[in-house]
């Protein structure tokens, strides 16, 4: 590994926790929920299935426009390639959540986001915010990307 490589995974390594534990104080979980009637362990245990599978989800997207990276050829995309990389790691692992539980039902939907709102301490809104942006980059990434500019 180069070292700017091990540079930048160090930095992640260090600066994750740091950004989830600021994310976490400025957007709280809700204090009260329609899921309250139920334990956290049973929360966990319906949701941790699909916890998992976002969870890889995320990486799948991430690693998807890596091939056209080391393309020459897609050089001048490479700003757009990597835009695209980020926002698969929300739009793909969500994608796949909606189309697995809205069949269900809303409130199934609604089950997991809050389970993943516990789990991670960060509050709907704040999720909601961040992903939607990060959505929001993945949408102009992908248009360009498809014209070619």
């Amino acid at each position: 590994m180069d070292r700017s490589a091990a540079v930048a995974v160090f930095a992640s390594a260090v600066l994750t926790p740091l950004v989830v534990s600021l994310w976490a104080k400025i957007t709280p979980v809700a204090g009260q929920s329609e899921f309250d009637g139920m334990s956290a362990e049973q929360l966990r245990a319906r949701n941790k299935w699909l916890d998992h599978a976002f969870t890889a989800l995320m990486f799948v997207g991430l690693a998807a426009p890596i091939p056209f990276l080391a393309d020459p050829d897609t050089k001048p995309l490479a700003p757009w390639l990597i835009g695209l990389a980020f926002g698969n790691m929300v739009v793909l692992p969500s994608a796949v959540i909606a189309a697995l539980t809205l069949p269900k039902g809303a409130v199934r939907f609604r089950e997991f986001w809050r389970f993943y709102e516990v789990k991670w301490g960060i509050g709907l809104k704040g999720i909601a915010w961040v992903y939607g942006f990060i959505t929001l980059v993945w949408v102009v990434s992908l248009v360009r990307l498809l014209l070619g500019t």
